[in-house]
């Protein structure tokens, strides 16, 4: 009983690490962002994203090093899900009246980065090459989106008056942050896992997945909150793309990843489906019926989750 006591703080302490210090990356990327000119809108659709992302992204690289093929694999899949059914669901059923059309192209783009993921993890194997591949595509959409919009506005002007120096000290610092959290939340979530009895796969889709995803949950539902629902689901797509491209890139372009079949037979199916019914969001007009699909999306990602863990 100690020995789960202890390793469930591990986890926490780790998951708190990774939401503090992913939400200072966000803040610290943001100043260093306008003070290039960089528009708010490129801001939260690549740095804000990127920064809510981060936590998977070293966690899985971590797990990658460590050769731990499945977490790195399986946070992605599991944290994607996680992101469209659990966060998005909550943020629409707390304030379905916002309009999420705006966020159709980077839907689309999260639809190719899917198709381009299957089709490089079908033979079971993810190469460097592949992973570079994976990087340039992601290169290619944030410049992409910054040329998009190139107009720089005042949204953010108070964050200019921090030292550039104090700004740069903290973003190394929460980036170091990312990654004690990333091995706290990593030895934690193992040990427990493994003491239950779960396998790396399980563990990574389920609880590496949901902890990591912690920072996109805390963003979207505080900006439905706020009657902001185009933002949260703005910031599930952003997230989504960045994990999809980002992490097998930075993966996989260090050496080549195995993979677990299971994640073919039914993980990303699930992950593929969650990303599909985004579209059904654009056509749906009245708040209410947005309102229902939120609350039937969370319950399908607890009927995925409860799948496994009782598997």
């Amino acid at each position: 009983m100690v020995v789960v006591l202890s390793n469930i703080l591990i986890l926490l302490a780790g998951f708190t690490l990774l939401i503090l210090s992913g939400d200072k990356l966000v803040e610290t990327s943001v100043r260093i962002a306008r003070r290039w000119n960089v528009p708010t809108s490129v801001i939260a659709a690549t740095i804000i994203a990127a920064g809510t992302s981060a936590p998977e992204i070293v966690t899985s690289v971590l797990a990658g090093f460590r050769g731990s093929s499945d977490i790195a694999i399986g946070n992605l899949m599991g944290s994607n899900t996680f992101n469209i059914l659990a966060v998005g669901g909550i943020s629409l059923f707390f304030q379905p009246r916002g309009n999420i059309r705006g966020t159709f192209v980077s839907w689309m783009v999260l639809v190719g980065a899917t198709g381009l993921y299957y089709i490089s993890l079908y033979n079971l194997e993810l190469s460097q090459v592949e992973g570079l591949i994976f990087l340039g595509t992601l290169l290619t959409f944030f410049v992409f989106s910054f040329f998009r919009e190139r107009e720089p506005d005042s949204d953010f002007e108070n964050l200019e008056s921090k030292s550039p120096t104090r700004t740069f000290f903290f973003f190394i610092l929460s980036f170091g942050g990312l990654v004690m959290g990333a091995e706290l939340a990593l030895r934690g979530g193992v040990a427990l896992g493994q003491y239950a009895g779960l396998s790396e796969r399980v563990i990574a889709v389920t609880i590496i997945s949901a902890g990591t995803g912690l920072p996109e949950l805390a963003t979207s539902v505080a900006a439905a909150l706020r009657g902001h629902s185009d933002i949260a689901i703005a910031n599930v797509i952003g997230s989504n793309v960045i994990n999809t491209l980002a992490i097998p890139g930075a993966v996989a372009s260090f050496f080549t990843l195995e993979l677990n079949q299971r994640f073919l037979e039914f993980d990303f199916y699930v992950m593929a489906g969650a990303t599909a019914l985004v579209l059904v969001l654009y056509l749906i007009n009245q708040p209410i019926l947005k309102r229902a699909m939120g609350f039937l999306m969370f319950l399908a990602y607890s009927a995925y989750a409860l799948k496994l863990l009782l598997a």
